[in-house]
């Protein structure tokens, strides 16, 4: 099995998930338009510097055949379309999955074309946005083109990285940079040549690239699927059903929660429909998972789980059928930390701590800003604890820290060492995993008072304008920096778990039979 037969594999599923591509240049033409053209007009812009071309025709080194690259993504099963760089441009622009932008797009000067770039990768709502930007331009020096890109992103403090000579990454997204046929191009970068027809291919595997993985497979899966999905949940929740909407609202005591009832229930839908479609697809099933494996760079040599050595296909049976199906069942099981570790060639708690956060916790996002109830995680700043800092979690219910009118008292566990505490948890504080138990002891419980935010029934956390940082602020003017939220589910655990711990009925028992049941 080749690493290349897993990206086709990742490539396949990009490709569905790919829906809009869009075109922007201010020379565009079609085929039809090219044939009604009876004499030839000077084009718009001037030759770069370094050229000596007097006029270039505007079906030269400028000029960009719309029409191919639009027939070639439509051949791909992705939607195109052309327009020229207004200010208009930027709504739709925001909606496309693929960006291809010309470099000079105004007034011969590249200036515009990376004031755009910046416009589409600094907005909020787009600076995490899993998106393939390209430049496809008539110019060879692509190395200076990609220098004054970085530049750029550096300014704006997106961190980018260099991949190649024409390929930059930042955050989920990445820039990738094409020249037209009739350029000429050096040795080493004559691979970044494509003529319009073979642009959209080019760019469907430099999205794919962006998505290699095996967690990325299940997630697009996921997400084409509610892509193409969307009937079904409007046919469920259609407009002949808002009588009884109206009416669960009215026998609501906060007639407000309507909405958000409405919300769980729309996403129990797309949960079905991704469900379904990752069972149906297996997009990290037992093919695909031989396929990541046979592609690692140590495959042939073998896979070390600590003092032990495993060979490609136990590996193979490892992770497809677990412990059991593999000579060294007892040792893996005793040593299931080293598992990561072995398998990615990686330190595994830098692994694996990751994973179990992103199980645990909510993405939560500015609007509306996080709210401070059960399974809120925070951090006073103001004591000394583990770190510099003391780790809780919020107990209230979730029923009860809302429709709040006044000061509200809010109940807290510390998250402690693990060996001290019960529940074991992963937190993200300060940019680290952390592993963390809930302590149960009383000497631990806090109650922190909060005034709830204006107009909103409840308390929620204001952004610093100074760090940045989300933060709650007590009735004492106490500042507690938000560090997440567990989902639902896991948030009830630890209520559930700490509720037991205090039900425990105290009896009289048999020492001796007390101590005989300890064995």
């Amino acid at each position: 099995m080749t690493n290349g037969t897993f990206a086709e594999h990742c490539r396949a599923l990009a490709q569905r998930f790919l829906q809009t591509a869009i075109v922007v240049d201010d020379e565009a033409f079609t085929a039809q338009h090219e044939t009604t053209v009876d004499t030839l007009t000077p084009p718009g812009r001037r030759p770069p510097s370094g050229d000596t071309d007097d006029a270039v025709p505007r079906s030269g080194r400028h000029s960009l055949d719309t029409k191919a690259i639009i027939d070639g993504f439509a051949s791909l099963g992705v939607i195109c379309g052309a327009i020229g760089p207004t200010d208009a441009a930027m709504a739709a622009i925001r909606q496309a999955d693929i960006v291809v932008l010309d470099w000079r797009l105004k007034d011969d000067d590249p200036e515009f074309a990376l004031s755009l770039l910046m416009d589409i990768l600094t907005a909020e709502p787009d600076r995490n946005a899993l998106r393939l930007v390209a430049f496809y331009t008539g110019e060879g020096e692509l190395d200076r083109i990609q220098d004054q890109i970085v530049t750029r992103l550096r300014d704006a403090g997106l961190d980018p990285t260099v991949a190649d000579h024409a390929t930059v990454t930042y955050g989920h997204g990445r820039i990738v940079l094409y020249a037209k046929p009739s350029v000429n191009l050096p040795g080493t970068l004559r691979s970044r040549q494509a003529p319009e027809g073979q642009l959209p291919e080019r760019l469907i595997e430099d999205f794919a690239r962006l998505t290699v993985g095996l967690l990325p497979s299940i997630a697009l899966t996921s997400l084409t699927a509610v892509r193409e999905s969307a009937h079904i949940v409007l046919n469920t929740f259609r407009a002949d059903l808002d009588p009884a909407f109206l009416a669960h609202r009215a026998c609501l005591a906060n007639p407000d929660e309507a909405e958000q009832h409405m919300v769980a229930s729309i996403a129990s839908e797309l949960r079905s429909v991704m469900e379904y479609a990752v069972a149906d697809q297996e997009p990290a099933g037992r093919t695909p998972i031989t396929q990541w494996i046979g592609g690692r760079p140590h495959a042939s040599e073998g896979f070390e789980f600590g003092q032990h050595t495993l060979k490609l296909e136990e590996v193979v049976r490892l992770a497809t059928d677990g412990f059991g199906a593999t000579d060294h069942a007892r040792f893996l099981e005793r040593n299931f930390e080293l598992l990561s570790a072995g398998l990615g060639g990686r330190d595994g708690e830098a692994l694996d701590e990751p994973l179990a956060w992103s199980m645990a916790s909510r993405t939560l996002y500015d609007t509306p800003p996080p709210r401070l109830w059960l399974g809120t995680v925070i951090a006073r700043l103001s004591r000394q604890g583990d770190d510099g800092e003391e780790l809780l979690i919020c107990l209230r219910p979730r029923c009860d820290s809302v429709r709040l009118n006044g000061k509200t008292s809010f109940g807290f566990l510390p998250l402690v060492d693990p060996e001290r505490g019960q529940v074991k948890l992963v937190v993200r504080s300060k940019g680290e995993y952390r592993r963390r138990g809930v302590a149960w002891d009383a000497s631990g419980w806090k109650v922190h008072a909060f005034n709830p935010t204006p107009d909103a029934g409840a308390v929620l956390a204001q952004r610093d304008p100074n760090s940045g940082q989300l933060a709650f602020e007590d009735a004492g003017g106490n500042k507690y920096e938000w560090r997440g939220e567990l989902k639902a589910e896991f948030a009830q655990r630890v209520a559930s778990a700490f509720a037991d711990s205090l039900s425990r009925p105290a009896v009289d028992d048999s020492e001796w039979l007390r101590r005989s049941a300890k064995g």
